[in-house]
C-alpha cells in the first residue's frame, strides 16, 4: 500500500497517511488469534496501541485468521494437550448431546 500510495489515501478531503506499523500490528494479532483460535487477541492488541482507527481492521483480520485456522487444525493449547496425553474433553457434535429433564428434587 506504501509503495501504491507513496503520500497516502485522499479521502473526504482528508490525508490518511499509510503506516507500515500498523500492518504488522494487525498481522501478528491475526496469527495469534488463529495459533490460539481465540478472538481476545485483537482485543489485546487495540488495547495496547490505543488507535481507535485500528480496531476494525484488527476485528475482521483476526476473525477471518481465526476461521481459516479453526477449519485446518487444533488449537495450539488442543495440540498441547494431545501430545502429553492428558485428559480432556472430547468435542460434541450434535448427535451426541442429550437433554435430561429432572422433574423432582428431593
Amino acid at each position: 500500500m506504501a509503495t501504491l500510495f507513496p503520500h497516502g489515501i485522499v479521502f473526504d478531503g482528508i490525508l490518511y497517511r499509510i503506516i507500515p506499523g500498523g500492518y504488522a500490528v494487525i498481522g501478528a494479532a491475526a496469527l495469534t488469534g488463529a495459533v490460539t483460535h481465540t478472538v481476545s487477541t485483537a482485543v489485546i492488541c487495540f488495547e495496547l496501541t490505543g488507535q481507535i482507527s485500528h480496531i476494525l481492521p484488527m476485528m475482521v483480520a483476526v476473525i477471518l485468521a481465526n476461521m481459516v485456522a479453526q477449519g485446518l487444525q487444533p488449537s495450539l493449547y488442543d495440540s498441547i494437550i494431545q501430545v502429553k496425553k492428558l485428559p480432556y474433553l472430547p468435542e460434541l457434535g450434535f448427535g451426541h448431546m442429550r437433554f435430561v429433564l429432572i422433574c423432582h428434587v428431593r
